[in-house]
């Protein structure tokens, strides 16, 4: 406030005009407010409102360093004419100082008596060595990117103003061109310090000055990028494939790039990377993974995020979820039975699916020796399952294999081994069907030897 109150002083005074009868004074300076050691080029017009002429004798200028302090023998203005003369004066230090400047004039009172005057105009010198001034006005946020606005505040117009971040920063240099009263500029940087140094390089009138500013700012400590990770199942089984959902969430205050969603466990596989362009300040993405676990225990999954800054730092996220999987099969091979018929054999069973996703191309193998027979049941639905039947041409034991895909292509198998001969009647299943037909067969010869006997004894 009192900048500008000495402001509007000066230039009150820069268009005020001392009067006298003969001549009026009125002067101009530039700039308005110097820095130390700065020069301001002052304006003196001296006007002659009267009808006859005015003698100028002497100009002298004191109380400051003039270039020129003095001139002599300046001439004479005409009646309603005017006469300027500009001399330079330097700012040697901070705070007001009063140029006096005398006018030594010349003039006819009538057609016999002239007189002479002494006019004196006092200039004021306002030096300050506290502008520009330079504020940070963004919040600045530890560890990312931030882009910062400042503003540079004058009192009096400054040309070719440009500002330099004395740190890492984008754009280095910050081109304001000409203004008066203030003007905003952009960077872009990471904060490694809260004091920040800026310098400002300006002409104030046609004076050149390189000045450092140091701007001392309070780190905030940012939100990050969040990764929400929701496990649905609190066990799983070997070989299924369960769908994973989870959110990242931008929760910096500048834009991320180049961003891959993984996920990796020991105890099996997940599906491939994600990955996404660009995730603004504030923006998520809902993605999810697919997991196929290959071994029984507990583990951890961990879920990695991977991203790079505006100014292309690399970064990274993580979580960790401990996981259980049971030491079970999504795929069951149950109910398996070995049927004879006559001398040929088969092997039937069940093939249930016990897991939470799809089972794709799952097929049954029957082996023994070098005999082997194959039965394709395709895709099995969660909670269902297929049977199947195959016809084997060996004696001893025979090996029962199921295979099967689940959604990530990743391959299982499960097998069991069944005997052919010498097994109890659980495990054999045998063609009751000739047995009961013999039987038949002798009650009905023994039932017509009856017969045929109790007739000859009734003869």
């Amino acid at each position: 406030m009192q900048k500008v109150l000495l402001v509007l002083a000066v230039l009150l005074l820069a268009v005020e005009a001392v009067h006298a009868e003969g001549v009026s004074v009125s002067y101009q300076i530039s700039p308005e407010i110097l820095l130390p050691g700065d020069y301001a080029d002052v304006t003196l017009t001296l006007t002659n409102p009267s009808a006859s002429d005015v003698k100028v004798n002497s100009i002298v200028v004191s109380g400051a360093k003039a270039e020129p302090s003095a001139i002599y023998s300046v001439g004479t203005i005409p009646g309603g004419g005017s006469y300027s003369i500009t001399f330079s004066v330097k700012a040697e230090k901070v705070g007001r100082e009063n140029l006096e400047v005398k006018i030594a004039t010349e003039y006819r009172v009538d057609e016999k008596n002239t007189t002479t005057q002494t006019i004196t105009q006092n200039i004021l010198l306002l030096v300050d060595d506290n502008f520009p001034s330079l504020t940070v006005a963004s919040p600045v946020y530890r560890g990312v990117v931030n882009e910062v606005s400042f503003y540079v505040s004058s009192p009096v117009e400054l040309k070719d103003v440009r500002v330099e971040a004395l740190f890492d920063a984008i754009p280095k240099t910050v081109y304001l061109g000409d203004f008066v009263g203030g003007k905003e500029g952009k960077i872009k940087f990471i904060p490694d310090s809260n004091r920040l140094k800026f310098k400002i390089s300006f002409y104030n009138g046609r004076n050149y000055h390189e000045i450092e500013k140091e701007v001392v700012v309070k780190l905030l400590t940012p939100q990050n990028v969040v990764l929400n990770v929701t496990f649905p199942y609190k066990s799983l089984f070997i070989g299924d494939a369960v769908t994973i959902p989870l959110e990242i969430t931008n929760l910096r205050s500048d834009a991320i790039y180049d961003i891959t969603v993984s996920a990796e466990s020991s105890l099996g596989s997940f599906s491939s990377p994600v990955s996404i362009a660009k995730l603004d300040s504030g923006e998520g993405k809902a993605l999810s993974f697919k997991f196929s676990p290959s071994k029984a225990g507990d583990g951890e999954a961990v879920f990695r995020v991977y991203y790079k800054d505006e100014l292309g730092n690399g970064l990274s996220v993580e979580r960790n979820f401990t996981i259980t999987v049971l030491d079970s099969y999504a795929v069951m091979l149950t109910n398996v039975n070995v049927v004879r018929e006559k001398l040929k054999y088969s092997v039937s069973g069940d093939v249930s699916n016990n897991g939470r996703s799809e089972v794709y191309n799952a097929y049954a193998v029957a082996e023994c020796g070098d005999f082997r027979a194959d039965y394709f049941m395709g895709n099995i639905d969660p909670s269902d399952f297929q049977s199947f039947e195959l016809p084997v041409e060996c004696n001893g034991s025979v090996k029962v294999t199921v295979q099967w895909s689940n959604e990530i292509g990743e391959t299982f198998a499960i097998s069991k081994t069944v005997e052919l001969k010498g097994k109890s009647l659980a495990e054999v299943e045998e063609n009751p069907m000739p047995t009961y037909v013999s039987i038949a067969v002798a009650i009905v010869i023994l039932a017509i030897v009856g017969f045929v006997i109790y007739r000859q004894i009734r003869k």
